[in-house]
């Protein structure tokens, strides 16, 4: 059934507080997008489409394993601008609107593929959560889908959508890399990605 659960990876921001590509973030050797992708392969999810900013499109198409590669021209409107995008690249490549989409921002680097795998057994669109509190990534089903595509690219996605919590153990939701001492949290728990 996986198989044939579309997945976006949200990789389209500048990383201005940063100062370098998240997606291209080292930890055990790999990036965090080789990494997102990766886990993503090892659920069935397929096709997988990344949205990048421009900057970063030939990298990503590099390290794609076969990913598709869009680019969001404008990502200062935000992530739910970049989610349009993924999904009208899927809706491309399947000519149709799928049933439901994972979508991942790849600054959330926090799960594993088993934990994707417990968002797909929801029939609603939902989130992952632990310890009360919820993260990424989000199983998106149709009739949110339809919402996110006919909303202004800056809606905050938390007000189209209502997601239901799924509770997991073992994950590291609250890993949010957006500064160089994120990038510090992310190595001390460098651990966490030995597997997947």
């Amino acid at each position: 059934m996986a198989k044939s659960i579309p997945a976006i990876i949200l990789s389209g921001g500048l990383s201005t507080r940063l100062g370098k590509p998240k997606a291209l973030v080292e930890v055990n050797g790999s990036t965090l997008l080789d990494h997102a992708i990766e886990k993503l392969h090892n659920v069935g999810c397929s096709p997988i489409v990344v949205v990048v900013n421009k900057d970063l499109q030939f990298e990503a198409l590099m390290r794609s394993k076969g990913a598709v590669v869009v680019v969001n021209k404008h990502p200062e409107k935000g992530r739910t601008g970049s989610l349009k995008i993924g999904l009208n690249s899927i809706l491309s490549e399947l000519g149709r609107m799928p049933k439901s989409v994972i979508m991942s921002p790849i600054d959330r680097p926090g799960w594993k593929s088993r934990h994707v795998a417990k968002l797909l057994e929801s029939k609603v669109s939902s989130c992952l959560s632990e310890n009360g509190k919820n993260g990424h990534p989000v199983h998106l089903v149709k009739k949110d889908l339809l919402n996110v595509l006919n909303s202004s690219d800056d809606t905050p996605l938390r007000d189209l959508v209502k997601f239901d919590a799924i509770e997991i153990d073992g994950g590291l939701l609250s890993l949010n890399i957006d500064t160089p001492e994120d990038l510090e949290i992310l190595l001390d728990n460098s651990q966490f990605f030995d597997t997947l």
